[in-house]
């Protein structure tokens, strides 16, 4: 009985323990994957099993093969990471669970060896941040997060220019720019704006070709394509997944505008030809575990999910798959 009101000393333990001293995590939940070009990829995850949410950024110089050793660099962040973007080939923003926006340059030591170099950092949000977009200029971003708040970052000083606190009454779920723009965005929140009925939405992302289209998902499983000259009335909208959209991404090719890529919570992962009422053109369900983050690069589509792989998908042409 006198056992019973011996204080819980695990709990000192884990409170008083110095990041140093936190054993590592190898196999993270990958967060998001992001491809510049064939020598320069990004890979980051946060380990969600442990009494410590903690990141890890992976640097890749050939996107050939995506397992943990073959990176070139590899740093444990102290904070969880949810998402990030690219400022050029060596330069990029992470952002963090813990409100902060990073920013990383990437340093070649030797022909073979090179490190991350963190150059600023700020917290200026109130809350984790979920989604990071950069605009064409690659001097302005784009936060949004759980304080239901969007900041427009100068990246030059990492000082937020213009904060957005009352642009929605919910959580920011996602953040997507313009293309070859320096100053309109579009975001997504639980609030549910663009819908018709009350729904959750959860990703967005902007042709990077027709820059008046735009596709939106939301937490039923439906995708809605918007003209944003007239947002009152979706072009098309359809149920294709069981369970919420966590990501959507229009190919870049601009010979293959019409591809968009989708995720939700769930291990698949679907292309749709947007120009023939979302009609399917490729399905794949290797994951084990949710998808989190997809990429484009040519005209291959790259997959991470939290099982901790990453899967690189062939997409034929909508054409090759109708005939």
């Amino acid at each position: 009985m006198e056992n019973w009101n011996i204080p819980n000393i695990n709990g000192d333990t884990f409170r008083n323990m110095l990041f140093s001293d936190r054993s590592s995590v190898v196999n993270k939940n990958l967060q998001f994957l992001l491809i510049y070009d064939e020598h320069n990829a990004l890979l980051g995850g946060t380990n969600m099993n442990d009494l410590y949410w903690t990141g890890t950024i992976w640097h890749y110089n050939d996107i050939s093969d995506f397992t943990r050793n073959k990176a070139a660099i590899t740093q444990q962040m102290n904070n969880g990471i949810c998402d990030a973007v690219y400022l050029g080939h060596n330069k990029f923003v992470v952002v963090e669970d813990s409100g902060a926006v990073q920013i990383t340059e990437i340093v070649q030591l030797t022909n073979e060896q090179s490190e991350f170099q963190f150059l600023e950092r700020a917290c200026q949000h109130d809350d984790s941040i979920l989604t990071v977009s950069g605009f064409s200029n690659k001097r302005n971003i784009v936060t949004g997060g759980m304080d239901c708040c969007l900041k427009v970052w100068d990246i030059e000083d990492l000082v937020a220019t213009y904060s957005y606190n009352f642009a929605h009454t919910d959580i920011i779920t996602s953040t997507d720019v313009k293309p070859m723009c320096s100053s309109e965005f579009i975001s997504t929140s639980l609030d549910g704006i663009f819908k018709r009925h009350d729904c959750h939405l959860l990703a967005v992302t902007w042709n990077t070709v027709s820059d008046h289209l735009i596709a939106v998902g939301a937490a039923d499983g439906s995708i809605a394509l918007i003209d944003v000259r007239q947002t009152e009335n979706p072009l098309y909208e359809s149920v294709e997944f069981n369970r919420g959209i966590h990501k959507l991404l229009f190919n870049p090719n601009p010979e293959r505008k019409e591809q968009l890529a989708c995720c939700s919570d769930d291990t698949f992962v679907k292309v749709f030809d947007t120009y023939r009422e979302m009609l399917p053109i490729f399905e794949n369900n290797s994951h084990s575990d949710f998808v989190q983050g997809l990429a484009w690069y040519k005209d291959d589509l790259f997959s991470c999910s939290w099982d901790g792989s990453v899967i690189k998908h062939v997409v034929c042409s909508s054409d090759n798959n109708s005939s």
